[in-house]
């Protein structure tokens, strides 16, 4: 007989894992101390590797989105700032799940070369969560400040940032740092309407089956 366990809030589902099986894996949001969000990765698959397949995933998590353990919540990953920052942690989950078990993990750079104007868009902290979009070009021109206002506001809507002071700037409303998530996303803003079809592709791809179900597969 299936086992249901109280995970918490579904926030975003993997419903064919290629590197494990085809299992589904789904990522979960449970309040803790303080309100904090401690999010965590799980499947109700019984298949060999499923387990080993999770603390990947966690483990991807926390290099690659910068997330630390969950005050109070063992086993559970958190934002330090405290926040959920739910958009973007969608997504760092989505992007765990295309690695493979055993592949090198690491942050990503807050540089991203764009293939289509052959120039490289570099994001630098401004400090109190905020960040400055700018080309490595010897000279700006409109088509530079329109590519680098494209990108922030693809960064924007991507991580549920606010727009900064000045153009090319983004700010996490938390006022905290988050290279890492800055550094993640910044590729994938530089086609924001490609990023958003593949998440709603993700998320249309099937639903969770019910524990005694899954354990059957």
């Amino acid at each position: 007989m299936g086992c249901l366990l109280e995970l918490g809030e579904r926030v975003e589902l993997v419903s064919m894992d290629p590197h494990c099986h085809d299992i589904s894996i789904s990522l979960y949001r449970e309040a803790g101390e303080g309100g904090a969000s401690g999010y965590l990765a799980h499947s109700y698959s019984g298949k060999e590797g499923a387990a080993e397949r999770l603390a990947f995933v966690m483990r991807a998590m926390a290099i690659m989105g910068g997330m630390v353990p969950a005050p109070g919540q063992p086993g559970r990953l958190a934002f330090a700032c405290g926040e959920e920052h739910r958009a973007a942690v969608k997504r760092l989950f989505l992007e765990a799940c295309k690695k493979a078990t055993g592949s090198e993990i690491a942050a990503l750079p807050m540089s991203i070369y764009d293939k289509k104007n052959d120039f490289t868009i570099d994001a630098t902290g401004t400090g109190t969560g905020g960040y400055r979009l700018a080309a490595a070009v010897g000279e700006a021109d409109d088509r530079v400040a329109r590519r680098v206002d494209g990108v922030t506001r693809g960064l924007i809507k991507l991580a549920e940032m606010e727009p900064g002071a000045v153009p090319g700037e983004a700010c996490f409303a938390c006022g905290t740092a988050h290279d890492e998530l800055v550094g993640l996303l910044l590729g994938r803003a530089l086609n924001v309407r490609a990023a958003m079809r593949e998440a709603e592709a993700a998320a249309a791809r099937g639903v969770l089956a019910a524990p005694s179900a899954q354990q059957q597969t």
